[in-house]
């Protein structure tokens, strides 16, 4: 997968033009990215939305009028999980025994590198012609953390990428993404995570 120094430099919320933050995610990048064994699932399924949630073709609902008023208009959407496996975790672990800095740069590098991987996995499927919507993942807006024990059964993400959930509906391995991903025939849409979140001041949030 592609590693997009940029996105790395941006979750590490270094400063324009630091050469040493620059050299710190590409060193870390070296040292995780044997590491990676990524893996996905992803599917499509029929959706109805309403003004509070969204339900699909099997009849899970999930309850979140940001995730409804995120996915109007479209009748159909991707579900997606995927993760960078336990061995990433790991790294990210020991690297930050040794150095504060790597691990710090290894937890942006890291994230940078599931978020990549994200888009060539949807870059890859075959909507028919359908504009992909931006990702939008449990925890975001008022779609709440919890409503991931709804999803990852409709994935089966435990048996089928080895992505499980803790009690507090953390991901394991960390290094993890499950998201909603409208299908819609308008193409002026723009694949922007950031377009659809509230919070202004995430430091995370893209200058773009």
């Amino acid at each position: 997968m592609e590693y997009n120094r940029r996105e790395a430099l941006r979750y590490l919320r270094a400063r324009p033009g630091d050469q040493d933050a620059q050299v710190l995610v590409d060193i870390v990048y070296l040292k995780l990215r044997n590491e990676v064994q990524a893996r996905h699932v992803l599917q499509k399924q029929r959706v109805q939305v309403d003004p509070e949630g969204v339900t699909l073709a099997n009849g899970v609902r999930f309850t979140s009028r940001d995730l409804a008023a995120h996915l109007k208009g479209c009748q159909e959407a991707l579900l997606l999980g995927a993760t960078l496996g336990s061995r990433v975790d790991a790294a990210i672990r020991r690297l930050a025994l040794g150095s504060v800095a790597e691990g710090a740069a290894a937890q942006a590098v890291a994230a940078a590198l599931i978020e990549s991987y994200c888009d060539e996995v949807q870059a890859k499927f075959d909507t028919g012609g359908l504009a992909q919507r931006p990702r939008f993942s449990p925890g975001y807006g008022d779609w709440d953390l919890a409503e991931q024990r709804l999803l990852f059964p409709v994935l089966n993400c435990a048996k089928l990428i080895g992505l499980t959930l803790t009690d507090g509906c953390m991901m394991a391995p960390s290094k993890s993404v499950t998201a909603i991903i409208g299908l819609s025939e308008d193409v002026q849409c723009v694949w922007n995570k950031c377009m659809t979140c509230g919070n202004i001041n995430c430091p995370y949030r893209s200058g773009e």
